[in-house]
């Protein structure tokens, strides 16, 4: 084996995986043989991309109308249509269980935390569906966050789905100009955000910066706001979260869409002037991230998964799509290295993340610091995922001598452009340091 071998899924890992489910799957379909040999099966894939997608929209379970044209074949590439006549509702697909079991916990570096069952969880986003609907909101209008990573921006941007209306955000530490060279190009007539949140010990204010960003939007018709404990005064004449969710009405359709129907819009870096608008499709993105997220994280009903990101980076939007699989999410919102440098490593422990995912930046802060988890009980972690920027050698070799041995490391590599990943890892390769395991199915 070379020096740079450093981890191999044991047998039983990989009869039990999601990803062998699906090539058994296959070979029952008649599709491919059995095989644990994954570029075998990559190669499939891209070569049978009818059967691939097709069979992985049944696999999955993916709720809707699949229709009878996957692809449609085209002389020009953009030309081509993906699922031109099937339909689906996004939010319906992440709404998979109304039971009391747990489906988000949300912890702040203030120390104030929350659970939400999926039981509340579809009750809390069917009610605040039914407000945007009473406040004339429609299919194709843009509703906007300007919100932390928590409870609140989950239901708002899955009621806002559930609806066809078109989801963006923002994350709080966009300052006026940030938030508003991207949400004035998409015209917002709803404007969702919180009174303060809070990073590196510090309570930060945005009811100020609000009333500047709502000046300079007037496509905004009505702002909600909500306090991040409930205990604050109502603000201004803005309407309050906390009341919708105590009120009665529920608006329990669920519609069906076009599978290229507009889901959320994301932006472009702002290197080259104000920041591009990135329009993503309901149907692409659901089952693009549905795919990575069960096949090549081999996530499965009720793990724990965790990301941290803010809900101005993609991969808050590829976190969320991890309810579509029955797992439970771990939001966090502050620093990562306060009051300590181990406070995430603290939240993996307490709420036994099954997947964990990090900057490789953050990886190399802990390296750096000397870290060390032997003090730590991580024995649900199965996968660090690791993006942002190249993962070095150094840095895979730090996570299974200081972090854990028996560990997927996966380094993964995509785009807000396809808000997924192009690379990442699997379950059926053995991880070297320094590289991505493969192409992504």
């Amino acid at each position: 084996m070379s020096n740079s071998f450093l981890w191999k899924a044991s047998d039983e890992k990989i009869h039990n995986s999601n990803l062998y489910q699906y090539v058994k799957y296959l070979s029952k379909k008649k599709f491919l043989k059995e095989t644990k040999n994954y570029h075998q099966l990559w190669s499939w894939s891209i070569e049978n991309p009818k059967q691939f997608w097709s069979s992985f929209w049944d696999f999955s379970k993916i709720i809707g109308t699949k229709g009878t044209e996957i692809i449609s074949s085209k002389n020009i590439f953009f030309e081509e249509k993906f699922f031109s006549d099937s339909k689906l509702n996004f939010t319906k697909n992440l709404l998979v269980k109304k039971d009391n079991d747990l489906a988000i916990h949300f912890r702040s570096e203030s120390g104030f935390e929350k659970n939400i069952s999926w039981k509340k969880l579809y009750q809390n986003v069917c009610k605040l569906s039914y407000k945007l609907k009473s406040l004339g909101i429609k299919k194709n209008d843009r509703v906007v966050g300007y919100l932390p990573n928590n409870i609140e921006a989950v239901i708002s941007f899955l009621a806002t789905a559930k609806n066809g209306s078109v989801w963006s955000s923002c994350s709080p530490d966009f300052g006026v100009q940030g938030v508003v060279d991207r949400f004035l190009q998409i015209k917002p007539k709803i404007f969702i955000t919180c009174n303060y949140y809070f990073y590196n010990g510090k309570k930060i204010n945005l009811t100020q910066r609000i009333q500047e960003i709502i000046k300079r939007l007037p496509s905004v018709e009505k702002v909600i706001i909500h306090s991040y404990d409930y205990k604050e005064i109502k603000l201004n004449n803005y309407l309050f979260l906390e009341d919708i969710f105590k009120e009665k009405n529920l608006d329990e359709t669920f519609e069906e869409f076009e599978f290229n129907h507009p889901l959320y819009i994301l932006y472009s870096s702002g290197t080259t002037g104000v920041p591009k608008c990135i329009v993503h499709g309901a149907g692409g993105s659901l089952i693009e991230q549905k795919k990575e997220i069960l096949l090549h994280c081999n996530i499965k009903n009720k793990d724990n998964i965790f990301y941290f990101t803010t809900t101005g980076w993609m991969m808050w939007n590829w976190l969320i799509a991890g309810l579509s699989c029955g797992a439970n999410l771990k939001l966090y919102d502050g620093s990562p290295f306060y009051p300590n440098k181990e406070v995430l490593i603290k939240y993996c422990e307490d709420h036994k993340f099954t997947l964990f995912g990090l900057s490789a930046k953050y990886i190399d802060f802990l390296k750096k610091e000397k870290f060390s988890s032997e003090n730590y009980k991580l024995d649900k972690l199965e996968i660090i995922t690791s993006t942002g920027s190249p993962l070095v050698k150094e840095s895979f070799r730090y996570v299974y001598e200081c972090i854990k041995k028996d560990i997927h490391l996966s380094s993964i590599s995509g785009g807000t452009d396809v808000v997924g990943a192009l690379v990442m890892g699997n379950i059926f390769d053995k991880v070297y340091a320094g590289e991505i395991q493969g192409a992504s199915l």
